[in-house]
């Protein structure tokens, strides 16, 4: 069921951490230190009552690990209970989320990866004016998923993609 949307600002303005929930913690671990080049320090669980009934649960039992980047931190969960069931979903799926990091030279960053065996889901292509932009031309993403799946954007941000 849809949230109601409020009525007066709520004032929510800065981001703490996403959320992915994988289905085997050391391979993620592995995965997300290649890619972030961050070590993490970070791996524990959490369940109990309070923390099922939290999340409108009956039981839970969580693994997880934080990736610590600098403006925001990677949360990888692994649900031991309740056993999750694998997620399938395309990027146009409503409720369907991306995770996108910025960096300066797409290109270098791309060739990095590819090198490393990493598959992307096509080219990377740079904005024109032409791509129905009104700003932004210039920008230039790819895409691309990790091991359970999780779509992955790169992105080095032009005009209103460029964070402030």
């Amino acid at each position: 069921m849809p949230q109601k949307i409020p009525t007066e600002k709520i004032g929510l303005s800065r981001a703490n951490h996403v959320g992915i929930v994988v289905s085997d913690l050391a391979s993620s671990i592995k995965f997300y230190e290649a890619l972030t080049g961050t070590k993490i320090e970070n791996v524990d669980q959490i369940g109990g009552p309070r923390m099922a009934a939290v999340q409108g649960m009956e039981k839970v039992l969580i693994k997880y690990a934080n990736v610590h980047l600098d403006n925001l931190n990677i949360d990888l969960l692994q649900y031991d209970e309740p056993k999750p069931k694998t997620a399938s979903y395309q990027g146009n799926d409503i409720g369907a989320m991306h995770l996108c990091f910025e960096v300066d030279d797409l290109d270098a960053v791309y060739r990095r990866m590819k090198d490393a065996g990493l598959e992307f889901s096509g080219e990377p292509i740079i904005f024109e004016d032409g791509d129905g932009l009104k700003k932004g031309a210039g920008t230039a993403v790819a895409y691309f998923d990790d091991p359970d799946g999780t779509h992955l954007e790169i992105i080095a941000p032009k005009g209103p993609f460029k964070r402030k």
